[in-house]
């Protein structure tokens, strides 16, 4: 491989987003650091390995959970801190694990989502707080929640598995399961019962461009992620990356990989911004045939659709514009929280020191990275 590459410019896709942060980022990310660093184990030892406990500052764990819930009070942001810790804690182990005794998970799956999450190695510790945060959730978000935690604990064992036998998924097995390991449908799943966000009753259509834009979003992170983390994968020997997937099954080299995946999230912002503004439009109404006359069955699915629709919200495809969304409930808020997890999510990525050390200022202007010796592979990442 070249000994360099230059990375696409991912911060100029996200500009169309503001860029928000949580006023009470300071004190929450002291408060989340000093509890990591205090964790025990029943035995009184450290939970957090040395080089864990060393990366736990430069990581900026508390800025990611700032930027991605810029709106919620101090203790909710205290605790999104910590799960966002203990969740890139978890996945920095797993990819240097080669068996299924390092996947974290010290037994079988639970019924229910939160006993799983239990038993795991790490996300054990966030449980009293967890518990006391989805109390208040109803069943259908109870059931949303375990379905992730399952899809997420499933992702990571295939990940081990597929790590001990040396397979590199294609793409289109590939894209999923980034999506289930990432925990962000945990995230999403917990900013929505923190936040107290109703989603409206949707027809079938709308339904799937919601659930479709939520997948953008989890891909436009999850890539970018993948892209710039690339330089610590490959020195872990982790090929559970965009990069190296796109380097195996379509034969190209390491630049032209890069290329190929900057091409691929422009397209995905580019899809993302098109669905947002099919999802808050009416639908089409019918046409008439050849006679003149409308269809009874396409008149009527228009008829039904259209309740779904909020009036008000026609003729403003920009969510940010002001109009009347009661009727939407709080999805525009939650499209908002999409926006604001792949903003700073990305702008994290050149601030925290996971991916580029203290060079993250210069690869931001630059865009220029250069490979790792497994020497110069530290810390978390």
């Amino acid at each position: 491989m070249s000994p360099s590459y230059q990375l696409p410019d991912l911060l100029s896709l996200c500009r169309p987003f503001e860029l928000r942060t949580n006023p009470y980022c300071r004190p929450a990310t002291i408060a989340s650091e000093s509890w990591l660093l205090a964790l025990k184990t029943a035995k009184s030892d450290d939970v957090l390995t040395g080089a864990e406990r060393a990366s736990v500052h430069p990581a900026k764990f508390g800025l990611l959970a700032a930027l991605c819930n810029p709106g919620c009070g101090q203790p909710q942001l205290f605790f999104f801190a910590n799960f966002i810790s203990i969740l890139s804690i978890a996945d920095s182990r797993l990819k240097s694990a080669q068996g299924g005794g390092g996947s974290g998970w010290l037994s079988d799956i639970e019924a229910d989502g939160v006993e799983t999450l239990s038993k795991h190695e790490l996300f054990q510790y966030i449980l009293p707080d967890l518990q006391r945060l989805v109390a208040k959730a109803n069943s259908s978000w109870t059931t949303r929640f375990t379905q992730a935690v399952h899809s997420f604990h499933s992702a990571q064992l295939q990940i081990v598995s597929g790590q001990k036998h040396h397979v590199i998924p294609d793409l289109e097995t590939y894209l999923p399961l980034r999506r289930d390991l990432s925990g962000l449908f945990l995230l999403l799943d917990l900013i929505e019962v923190t936040e107290n966000l109703t989603l409206p009753s949707m027809n079938e259509q709308m339904l799937q461009k919601f659930t479709r834009m939520k997948h953008l979003a989890l891909d436009i992170i999850c890539c970018s992620l993948d892209v710039v983390s690339f330089n610590i994968d490959q020195v872990q020997g982790n090929h559970y990356n965009l990069i190296s997937v796109l380097m195996t099954h379509n034969h190209l080299s390491l630049q032209g990989a890069v290329n190929l995946a900057g091409s691929m999230i422009k397209d995905m912002f580019d899809v993302f911004a098109d669905s947002q503004i099919s999802l808050f439009s009416p639908p089409t109404p019918p046409q008439p045939n050849q006679s003149g006359a409308f269809s009874l069955s396409s008149s009527w699915t228009w008829f039904r659709s259209s309740r779904f629709v909020d009036p008000a919200a026609l003729s403003v495809p920009n969510l940010e514009v002001g109009g009347d969304l009661a009727r939407l409930g709080d999805l525009p808020a939650y499209i908002q929280v999409l926006k604001d997890c792949i903003v700073g999510t990305i702008n994290w990525a050149y601030e925290t020191e996971l991916y580029f050390g203290r060079k993250g200022e210069e690869i931001r202007t630059f865009g220029w990275v250069f490979l790792n010796s497994t020497a110069d592979n530290q810390g978390l990442a």
